[in-house]
């Protein structure tokens, strides 16, 4: 792995890291009055706005230039993997749940493996299919705490899950494409046609006015700002490192851990043996991958060279 990659990855892990801190901001607007489309739109909403004077600040007007094509992918990955994933996730909560919704999310990593093996043409081995199985399974633990009693069927409910976590998946594969324009200039159009799609048919504006009072667009700003602007930053940063696609959801499901933890310590939620057990095997999965896969190489390239030799 070379120093460019090892940076790429650093910069995935810390995106998932302040990933990790959307259910503690969640949870704040939510006991202010926010709805969950609300909150959805919030985020991306206010993360194009802090966006604005940024990218000025960083580099004028450039930043701001896209062409034709970079547009048209924005625009992909704003319907699809901004609007699109936050309705069909919010959907999946209010069927069946927020630990099964989870639950759900977290084939993303099997989505984006199946789509790097196909367009990118990433190959499979033993030791990535365990990472895989174990990183799947710990997220599970981590959400559920190894007790199923809460997992709810919907049909409906568990689509929507799924869909969201091909949505997830499919936001990883596309950003992987873009690897040629500036990050920042991806995440801002993005959470502009994110935005407008949310604002337009999820009526958040009156909600908003609803509850609106200085403590709400603080609590606003730091959703908008550390686990939207800075974890896109980051994960965007990392992708241009051209990163192994499929190993990219691996590293970033450190946002459960995080998540976990911020459980606890904050909101005084217990830590169960099969929550500290589904944490290990996340945090094991994101060292096995790294440090036994080698990107762009697998197991199985390994064999073959060794018999050719």
């Amino acid at each position: 792995m070379s120093l460019q990659q090892k940076k790429g990855y650093l910069m995935i892990l810390t995106a998932g890291i302040l990933w990790g801190s959307i259910g503690f901001f969640t949870t704040i607007l939510k006991q202010m009055g926010a709805e969950a489309a609300t909150v959805a739109f919030l985020r991306i909403g206010v993360g194009a706005l802090i966006l604005i004077p940024l990218m000025l600040a960083m580099q004028g007007r450039k930043l701001f230039l896209i062409d034709g094509k970079g547009l048209a992918m924005c625009l992909i990955l704003g319907i699809f993997c901004q609007a699109l994933f936050n309705f069909a996730y919010t959907q999946s909560v209010n069927r069946v749940g927020v630990a099964t919704a989870s639950v759900l999310l977290y084939t993303s990593p099997i989505f984006v493996t199946v789509m790097a093996r196909i367009f990118f043409r990433e190959k499979i081995g033993r030791i990535k299919l365990i990472a895989l199985i174990m990183n799947v399974s710990g997220c599970v633990l981590t959400v559920t705490g190894g007790d199923f009693s809460s997992v709810h069927f919907s049909v409906y409910g568990v689509a929507a899950g799924v869909a969201a976590g091909f949505l997830y998946a499919m936001m990883t594969v596309l950003s992987t494409l873009m690897h040629d324009y500036e990050p920042l200039t991806v995440v801002f159009y993005s959470f502009v046609f994110g935005a407008a799609v949310l604002g337009i048919f999820s009526g958040s504006l009156e909600n908003i006015v609803q509850i609106a009072d200085p403590v709400f667009f603080l609590a606003a700003a730091g959703f908008g700002l550390i686990p939207t602007v800075g974890s896109y930053f980051f994960y965007m940063k990392g992708l241009a490192q051209r990163l192994e696609t499929s190993k990219v959801p691996v590293v970033a499901s450190i946002e459960t851990v995080v998540a976990a933890a911020i459980g606890v310590l904050v909101f005084q939620e217990g830590l169960s043996v099969g929550k500290l057990a589904g944490i290990c095997c996340v945090l094991a999965s994101i060292a096995v991958m790294n440090l036994f896969v080698k990107d762009k190489e697998t197991e199985a390239d390994l064999t073959e060279n060794s018999e050719t030799v």
